[in-house]
Order: structure tokens, then C-alpha cells, then sequence
């Protein structure tokens, strides 16, 4: 199958990985062409917004397809796959959504092949798969993950702060919920390696604190795991934000429910309480 090849081909060995060069390809001037500020800014506002502005989102992303149809411009095009995954996010039908994920994984195959250390293209495709993932079976989805490791570690090799550290934090959960060997390749040292990572990089990001406080607990550090804990609780939230960051303040719920001391602090995540 055609996105078995695309998988196969983006699939990167640990040691490969850190040993591989950054050669960029593709036109640089054309992402200056149409990466402009006032571009960049017009991207930012709809994806900041998808949530709770869905026509904007879709005329963004019409407008941006446009822009780079006939485009060389790699970066360009790898934000086009980050707006359609959002997209795509929205999509309560589970075939229609799945028809949405497979066009951005295709749209960032796109900008892949014309620059193969974009960034962007690296990540989206990555995070894409594991939406992907979450609707498979167990072995389909076991595939898809090994493939999501290898992009996401090449991710950090060519730029770890991309997405608020976004690649260090998808592998930690990774890692963590994972089982280990012989079942699959979770590893908890694994994973407190990349949320220590994320964490010193972002210590403000909500979804890393999450996270990390869930690994901790699980690793028998309660109260530093409460403390993350808290921290995601009691931080102020936009509107914009709210249906991304509920599933974060689950977690993190769940994690102070299960230490000693059973006072939460909900902040402005008050109202996601059920």
C-alpha cells in the first residue's frame, strides 16, 4: 500500500539517527517568498484559534493550498499539513476523520520530499500517526508508533525546542505508556529523560507538566508529582485553549486524586470538573 511505502521510507534506526547530517534541500528563497511575517501571522491566528473559529481554519487552509500548489517551498507546505491535522482534530466522524489525517500525512509527505529535515513536516506526520493510531488495531498500531519514534527523534536532532519541545514530550508519553520488552518498547527511563528535557526547555508548557506529573506518580514520586500536578490545575487558560488543555487537566486530576493530600487547586480548569 501507498502509505505503507511512505512509512517504510520515513522509518529511522536509533543509531542512523544521531549520526545522519543535516543537509537541507529544496528552494530556500521560496520559503522567504511565502513564509512572509504577515503569512506567518495568518497561519498562527487560525491555528491558535481552530477550536472555537472553524471557519477560519477552513478558509485559512483553502488559502494556503492555494498559496503553495504549485510551491517548492517545504516549510510552507508542512504548514499546511499542521492546519489540516487540526482540522481533522475536529472531526467527530471516525471514517471521515481518518480520510482528513491520511490527506495531512500526505501533505507533509509532500514537503518531505522536497526538504527530508523539514522540521515541521517531521513533526506533523509524527503526531498525525499516532491520531492515526489511536483509531487502529493493536498491531497496526504498535507499526505506526515505532515509525512515530524514529520522526520525532530526528525531530530532536535537528531542532528540540520546535512545538514548545513537542518531539521530547510525544516521546515521553510514548515511552511511558508503552509496555516494555517483549511486548513493545516502553521504557520509563526513557521517558523521564525526555520530560526532564521538556520540561527544563518549557517549564511553563501545560501538556509537559501533565505529563511529567503522571510518569512521576507512577515512578513513586508523589509529591513532586503532585506539584506538577498543581501547577496544571491552577494555570490560567484562553478560551481558544480549552478544548486541547481539558484532556491535560484530566490528567492531571487524576494524579492529585491519588495523593495524600486531597486539596485541589483547579484555577481556571474550575469548570472542567465533573
Amino acid at each position: 500500500m501507498k502509505e505503507s511505502l511512505h512509512i517504510l521510507k520515513y522509518t529511522f534506526a536509533f543509531i542512523g539517527l544521531f549520526y545522519s547530517l543535516w543537509i537541507p534541500v529544496g528552494n530556500a528563497q521560496s520559503s522567504a517568498t511565502l513564509l512572509t511575517p504577515e503569512n506567518k501571522q495568518k497561519i498562527e491566528w487560525a491555528a491558535w484559534r481552530y477550536a472555537v473559529d472553524t471557519p477560519l481554519l477552513l478558509e485559512t487552509i483553502q488559502w494556503l493550498r492555494g498559496l503553495t500548489q504549485e510551491s517548492k517551498d517545504s516549510e510552507a507546505i508542512a504548514e499546511l499539513s499542521r492546519l489540516e491535522y487540526m482540522r481533522a482534530q475536529l472531526e467527530v466522524n471516525k471514517q471521515r476523520r481518518m480520510e482528513l489525517l491520511e490527506n495531512c500525512i500526505a501533505t507533509a509527505n509532500r514537503a518531505l520530499a522536497l526538504n527530508a529535515n523539514d522540521v515541521r513536516g517531521l513533526f506533523w506526520k509524527a503526531v498525525t500517526m499516532g491520531k492515526i493510531a489511536e483509531d487502529s488495531g493493536m498491531l497496526n498500531a504498535l507499526r505506526l508508533i515505532r515509525s512515530m519514534e524514529g520522526l520525532l527523534l530526528k525531530v530532536i536532532m535537528l531542532d528540540e525546542t520546535y512545538e514548545n519541545a513537542g518531539a521530547h514530550r510525544a516521546l515521553g508519553r510514548i515511552y511511558h505508556l508503552l509496555p516494555g520488552f517483549p511486548v513493545s518498547f516502553g521504557s520509563n527511563q526513557k521517558a523521564l529523560m525526555h520530560l526532564q528535557r521538556a520540561y527544563e526547555l518549557f517549564p511553563k508548557d501545560v501538556i509537559t507538566r501533565a505529563f511529567y506529573a503522571d510518569l512521576l506518580y507512577d515512578e513513586g514520586q508523589a509529591k513532586e508529582a503532585r506539584r506538577h500536578a498543581d501547577f496544571v490545575m491552577s494555570a490560567p487558560i484562553h478560551e481558544e485553549d480549552e478544548l486541547e488543555y481539558a484532556e491535560y487537566v484530566k490528567i492531571a486530576r487524576s494524579v492529585a486524586s491519588k495523593t495524600n493530600d486531597r486539596t485541589v487547586k483547579l484555577g481556571n480548569f474550575a469548570r472542567f470538573q465533573e
